[in-house]
């Protein structure tokens, strides 16, 4: 299985992370957090003073060794409405990779000249550093990154930080927080979008894509891709690989659109051009293997605004394959409802 990779983003809090050995994040951008999972590694993009100047750099390799968890417990910035507990309360908890220790950081120059020379297809673009607190990378970028940084540590160095946010208590996050009696709407679209990614065996059913049942497939799963000069961010991009003769070949892919509230016409639109930006932007991706899911919340008793949403589908139909799905919060779990675009009925998932 290959290894993923991820950039998490803090031009301040570099040096009071790795004293703890934590990243954190706000409820905002739970979401941007909910696709690291245990075992990755990951590279962390900070800034320097440089005499007058501030210059980015990136450190790393570190490897994440927890799942993502909630602690208020305060390490960066005290929260608004209580100063005894922290800003950033959605937490990983990440070390040196013991193999090859790096001390020493990389300037982020480093990173966009490996992209000028053709090295590597970025998903990064310069607003991404300012804008996301973490960036999931594609394969060839994690694999070029930490060699850069291993050619600048060719001696590996020794870890001397205390991590002293090891020992925190890792509590369970509740994604399914709502509001509304008859039809429940969840709070924050970034949980719908976590629940997804902490939830892949859905993920997966959703894209029409769950046989993992051998080592011959894998996923990787990229989100809050961004667009660049198409406008916003993808939510989710999945890309299904088959290994043949040893090679990993890309089978299919989906692109994620998704809402917290009831699907608006537009939004079809807007998944077709996230589906064409897919296709130029990812290694592997092409038009017409990609298939465009969006997830919204239940209609209700909304006729109209239902039929408009699947007069847009049915309009794009031959053009592109799309899937729609409303969601339902029950005490366990988010159940998702599919749209059958020729008949208007809804089917469970």
């Amino acid at each position: 299985m290959e290894h993923k990779f991820h950039l998490l983003i803090s031009p301040k809090f570099f040096s009071r992370s790795l004293e703890y050995g934590l990243f954190g994040v706000s409820e905002r951008n739970l979401n941007q957090l909910a696709n690291i999972k245990k075992g990755d590694i990951v590279f962390y993009y900070t800034a320097h003073k440089v005499g007058s100047r501030t210059e980015g750099v990136i450190y790393g390799p570190f490897e994440i060794i927890s799942e993502i968890f909630f602690n208020e417990q305060l390490v960066w910035v005290p929260d608004t409405k209580d100063n005894s507990k922290d800003k950033y309360p959605f937490r990983i908890k990440f070390k040196y990779l013991e193999e090859h220790v790096c001390p020493n950081p990389v300037s982020v120059q480093a990173f966009w000249d490996l992209r000028e020379e053709g090295k590597i297809k970025s998903v990064i673009d310069s607003s991404a550093l300012i804008d996301k607190a973490v960036c999931t990378l594609l394969h060839d970028e994690g694999i070029l990154l930490m060699q850069t940084l291993l050619q600048a540590n060719q001696t590996p160095g020794t870890d001397k930080s205390p991590y002293k946010g090891h020992s925190f208590e890792e509590k369970e996050i509740d994604v399914r927080k709502t509001k509304g009696k008859d039809i429940q709407e969840l709070n924050m679209e970034a949980y719908l979008e976590a629940y997804l990614l902490m939830n892949p065996e859905k993920l997966h059913q959703l894209a029409g894509f769950s046989d993992f049942s051998s080592n011959k497939y894998q996923v990787d799963v990229l989100n809050q891709v961004s667009t660049f000069i198409a406008g916003g961010a993808i939510d989710i991009v999945c890309l299904y690989k088959k290994k043949v003769l040893d090679i990993w070949l890309t089978l299919s892919a989906a692109v994620f659109e998704l809402k917290k509230g009831v699907i608006e016409p537009y939004s079809i639109d807007q998944l077709t051009r996230y589906i064409e930006w897919a296709a130029r932007l990812i290694p592997g991706a092409k038009h017409e293997m990609i298939k465009g899911v969006i997830i919204g919340r239940d209609f209700g008793k909304q006729i109209n605004p239902r039929n408009a949403v699947l007069e847009r589908i049915t309009l794009f139909d031959k053009l592109y394959s799309l899937d729609c799905y409303t969601y339902h919060v029950t005490d366990k779990e988010i159940t998702f409802e599919k749209f059958n675009i020729t008949t208007g009925v809804i089917k469970h998932a």
